[in-house]
């Protein structure tokens, strides 16, 4: 490359940035241009934080305490109760609705409760039977203990507990537990595990499985069981259970497999249900119990 003089006169002066340009061009035309970042760097120096872990003897206590709070925050409660039965849930044949019970319930502590069927259907009547299909008895508790029976403190001591992982939802961890009887004989109680919202420190989920059948001279088996919780205001309720079974000895006009699914809808909970709403006091403890005639049905309005 040879070097451009430019010390002429102004007319020359005013060309020699042109003509370097044109010399230099070459050179930087053979590669790409390479863009050099000129922001300040800072090194921050790394720092290890270390907490001790929650243990599982400390999420059981904590969960005692959940649902104990949840329990005792609760004045009364309404809700709609779908319960339905499906039969052929299994194999070749399609699903079929055999019998369904809606009700609206009212109940309020310590002892009041109301069950208002709304509306009822049995596929195939029974004309020699006057009992309905489906059968439900709420108590005026709000324990829900269908959720949270292992993890009450008088029974925790029957069952063996693991943590099984955690998630990070949002804020808050998603503890997932595992259960099972800490006794070999205890072959007729469920396994399963559960979904804990640290948030709370409620059961959001749980799933069941039973080993062998509580009841073999009827069931035969239960290979799974659900049930779920939903938020209702502050609260965390009861939303749905799905139980698949199959019976010992098929029924006529029924089968063998049946699903027995109960719903809860449109909560309302701490409305400040007056007394005169219910007929009579209550006496019953814990839960819901639902009774299942398996055989013929029949359709009421």
């Amino acid at each position: 490359m040879t070097a451009t003089r430019c010390n002429g006169p102004l007319t020359v002066a005013a060309v020699c940035p042109l003509l370097l340009a044109t010399a230099l061009a070459p050179a930087y035309a053979q590669g790409p241009t390479l863009a050099v970042e000129d922001t300040m760097h800072t090194d921050v120096a790394q720092v290890l934080v270390s907490a001790p872990r929650v243990t599982l003897d400390e999420i059981l206590d904590r969960v005692a305490r959940g649902e104990a709070r949840r329990d005792s925050l609760m004045r009364d409660q309404s809700f709609t109760a779908t319960m339905r039965v499906l039969r052929n849930t299994t194999g070749k044949g399609k699903p079929e609705l055999f019998a369904e019970t809606v009700s609206k319930v009212y109940r309020k502590k310590p002892n009041l409760v109301r069950t208002v069927t709304l509306r009822q259907y049995e596929r195939r009547p029974d004309r020699d039977s006057t009992d309905r299909m489906l059968d439900s008895d709420f108590s005026p508790g709000m324990g829900e203990e269908i959720v949270n029976f292992a993890f009450r403190p008088e029974n925790r001591r029957n069952y063996r507990f693991r943590i099984e992982d955690r998630k990070l939802l949002g804020d808050h961890l998603l503890y997932t537990l595992r259960f099972e009887p800490r006794s070999a004989l205890a072959v007729h109680e469920p396994s399963g595990r559960v979904w804990v919202d640290t948030k709370d420190f409620v059961i959001v989920r749980q799933e069941l499985e039973f080993k062998q059948s509580p009841v073999p001279l009827f069931l035969k088996s239960i290979p799974h069981m659900v049930v779920e919780r939903t938020h209702a205001g502050d609260f965390w309720v009861l939303s749905r259970a799905l139980v698949r079974m199959e019976l010992t000895v098929p029924v006529p006009k029924f089968g063998r497999s049946f699903d027995f699914g109960m719903a809860f809808s449109d909560y309302r909970v701490n409305a400040g249900l007056p007394d005169s709403m219910f007929a009579a006091p209550g006496s019953r403890g814990e839960g819901t119990r639902v009774r299942v005639r398996v055989g013929g049905g029949r359709r009421r309005s």
